[in-house]
């Protein structure tokens, strides 16, 4: 049998709203003090704490309700090889997960399946310029994500996702490189479908599935 001693931490700020990934580590605990994580922006997110290491209890710093999470799990519940959901206690919902970093990449790609949905009972159909277009190539995003083919240059797989009214923009918080994806016309859209992995180039901005040259309000670099 093979024991995890380091899964990964996934779990949206409350105050940004963005997804961070955390290495939580059996060795961590040594101390007996806390396990803290927080994001970039500064908010705290979640604390884990054990005293035998049989029980460990966490506390998590919800952004669906906005309240504090108590929750209790044994080792072999945090230290899986199948990925952990933390529910917010008010809605339901799910806001973060612990397990193998590629099981728990898989559910928070899942997480954002429904993003067409919930664009759409927004209204933000009004919003973008080519609401058809947006979708579509969100949902091939959102295929590529799952599958493992949207990543940097630099080694890092976790690139943030903007969107926007005409485009979405890919970043990596580790380098800085940016992609734009042009979202307004059918060519960008089958540019999108014909691509099978997006790797952005470390520290640089460049123009990812245009499908048709035209005047922009952002130009690239290269």
């Amino acid at each position: 049998m093979i024991i995890q001693t380091t899964n990964a931490v996934a779990l949206r700020c409350p105050d940004c709203g963005k997804i961070k990934y955390h290495v939580l580590s059996f060795f961590a605990f040594s101390g007996k003090k806390p396990v803290r994580f927080s994001c970039d922006c500064g908010a705290q997110l979640l604390s884990i704490t054990t005293k035998d290491h049989k029980v460990y209890y966490l506390q998590l710093d919800c952004l669906m309700c906005e309240t504090k999470h108590l929750y209790h799990y044994l080792f072999k519940d945090l230290w899986s090889s199948e990925a952990l959901p933390l529910y917010c206690e008010e809605t339901g919902l799910e806001v973060g997960f612990i397990g193998p970093r590629p099981k728990v990449r898989k559910c928070i790609a899942n997480q954002e399946r429904s993003l067409r949905e919930m664009a759409e009972d927004l209204g933000f159909s009004d919003y973008f310029e080519n609401p058809e277009v947006m979708y579509d190539i969100l949902d091939e995003l959102h295929k590529l994500a799952a599958e493992g083919k949207l990543s940097c240059q630099c080694g890092n797989m976790d690139v943030e996702v903007e969107v926007f009214a005409d485009r979405v923009e890919l970043r990596c918080p580790n380098c800085e490189a940016l992609g734009i994806i042009s979202a307004e016309t059918k060519e960008d859209r089958k540019a999108m479908k014909n691509t099978w992995e997006i790797v952005l180039k470390a520290g640089a901005l460049q123009w990812i599935c245009r499908g048709k040259a035209k005047n922009r309000r952002r130009k690239s670099k290269e």
